[in-house]
């Protein structure tokens, strides 16, 4: 794995960084001890990643809060970008073709709710660049996983005495989720008054065939307890009616949360009722359709990025853009334009420069089927050109990851590995950070990865 060498990003971080070196030479049996009393508290208090153990590093990620505070100004920012790109998909042809999975959905997708932020759940997936500079790298607004339990797992993992941070003034608490993990309920709730004028009384988490349920008992729970009528139902057990949207007990459904892949549901003729309540607003969907689809698909940067689109964007935007987005482009043949603005065919472009390259399905989720230049060989990286140039991909530029040492434990290891900074948002407020590490190249919490308790300084 080709890993950035960069300096430590924060002096308090590097002081960690030392002190796990030093103590897996000479005590790793204190650090395993603690991690070991960590993995147990967090399983007590019920996290889990889809039934797993919930992959939580006694070693956090320190930053300072002038870090902070331009993460999180960068995040609230790029959550306005994405009401604007929004709009300009209902609109603009030639933006609508950069996401043509979507084409026959466009009578629902292109139904706006009036509210802003459209994304009123969300988390920015980024590494820093080679000029300093957060890249995010994905949008994740259909329904990101860790809003509730990253915030509880930092707590937890305040509690537990470190060796690693002995001596060192760190805070979690100065998230918002961490401080009260309950602050992910109250934006549901909070989002429904805002669409309807009225108290929420009944909603629904809704998935679809049982995949993606990481998060819906805390979710379904934290909804009870704020006294809402929550209930987890399949797509396919809810009807439209005139009345509304409505569930097996025909009780109307006033909200509902979607955890569940778009790409599963758009195709399902099942889910005809949910996706036209959703669209027509009978009931408010968090996020909206736009979201689940348009504004998550990694197509979504090649729109942000690409010169072409400026002219939609006031001038504080295009400077955001082009410190915080990577350059990146839907794959089809044709000229556009490289990182140096020169123009490019695309295609001989990417078979001639794959190290500097990342190539992505558009719409995948958790990694599937990522490709990194530099770490895959010219037969596959030429059978991919191909394939990505017959279904929705996108070629972006190529961001080396920062290292930490980290804990392992499920190979009960200390390890260099990739890392990155994740941004929630809630409302358009951010709620917290998250950072993964791993010795997968893609860095996924279901690859392998782990979750490194964000503190700052």
């Amino acid at each position: 794995m080709t890993i950035a060498t960069v300096p430590a990003i924060s002096e308090a971080d590097a002081r960690i960084e030392r002190r796990l070196r030093e103590l897996a030479t000479c005590d790793s049996a204190s650090i395993w001890e603690a991690q070991d009393e960590l993995s147990r508290a967090i399983a007590e208090a019920g996290l889990h990643f889809e039934g797993r153990a919930y992959p939580v590093c006694l070693r956090p990620l320190a930053i300072d809060s002038g870090l902070a505070n331009r993460l999180t100004a960068t995040a609230e920012a790029v959550i306005k970008l994405l009401d604007v790109a929004a709009e300009l998909y209902c609109c603009n042809e030639d933006v609508q073709d950069l996401f043509p999975a979507y084409k026959h959905l466009r009578h629902w997708i292109t139904r706006l709710p009036k509210h802003r932020p459209i994304v009123r759940i969300c988390r920015l997936d980024g590494l820093f660049g080679s000029d300093g500079h957060y890249k995010i790298i994905e949008t994740n607004t259909e329904a990101p996983g860790g809003v509730i339990q990253n915030g509880l797992a930092a707590k937890i993992w305040s509690r537990i005495p470190n060796p690693l941070t002995h001596d060192l003034s760190l805070d979690v608490n100065k998230q918002p989720f961490a401080k009260d993990p309950n602050c992910f309920v109250r934006e549901l709730v909070s989002a429904y008054y805002a669409a309807a004028g009225s108290e929420l009384k009944t909603a629904a988490v809704v998935n679809f065939r049982g995949r993606y349920t990481n998060e819906v008992d805390w979710i379904i729970n934290g909804l009870r307890d704020a006294g809402v009528k929550a209930t987890f139902l399949d797509v396919s057990a809810m009807k439209l009616t005139p009345r509304g949207l409505v569930g097996p007990d025909e009780d109307l459904i006033e909200l509902a949360y979607n955890k569940l892949d778009p790409r599963d549901v758009i195709e399902a003729c099942e889910a005809e009722d949910y996706l036209l309540a959703c669209a027509s607003q009978d009931v408010v969907s968090i996020n909206p359709w736009i979201s689940q689809c348009v504004l998550s698909d990694k197509a979504i940067l090649a729109l942000l990025s690409n010169d072409r689109f400026s002219s939609h964007f006031n001038a504080e935007q295009i400077e955001l853009i082009a410190r915080h987005i990577p350059w990146t482009r839907l794959v089809r043949e044709g000229v556009t334009t490289n990182p140096k603005r020169r123009r490019i065919e695309l295609i001989s472009y990417i078979r001639k420069n794959k190290t500097d390259l990342v190539l992505k399905p558009s719409n995948a989720t958790r990694g599937e089927h990522v490709l990194i230049g530099r770490l895959t060989s010219s037969e596959v990286w030429e059978e991919h050109i191909d394939r990505a140039a017959r279904n929705p991909y996108v070629i972006q530029e190529y961001i080396a990851p920062g290292e930490v040492t980290a804990l392992h434990p499920p190979s009960r290891s200390i390890k260099k590995m990739a890392y990155g900074i994740d941004c929630y948002v809630f409302g358009g407020r951010l709620a917290g950070f998250q950072s993964r590490a791993s010795l997968d190249p893609v860095m996924n919490v279901g690859r392998s990865g782990m979750l490194l308790p964000i503190a700052i300084d």
